[in-house]
């Protein structure tokens, strides 16, 4: 049985990239809107992703937009 895989954002299936940070799938064309931060369209499919792993929601950046990479803190027990 083979798994497409898509964008978790737009559904694209072309251009894939793993975001580490969030653990999901995200197409060129996303990647690259979120240049300055997430759009706001994009955080419930985010804070999905983070909720899933057991991470907190990130700081917010001068935007006021989720970063587009994220790190938790070294000390966060994963």
């Amino acid at each position: 049985m083979r798994v497409e895989l898509c964008c978790a954002l737009c559904g694209e299936s072309q251009h894939l990239t793993k975001l580490p940070s969030y653990k999901i799938w995200a197409c060129q064309g996303c990647w690259d809107e979120a240049a300055n931060g997430w759009p706001q369209a994009a955080e419930p499919t985010l804070f999905q992703a983070l909720a899933i792993q057991g991470l907190l929601i990130p700081d917010r950046n001068t935007m006021g937009l989720l970063p587009r990479d994220y790190a938790p803190p070294s000390d966060y027990a994963l």
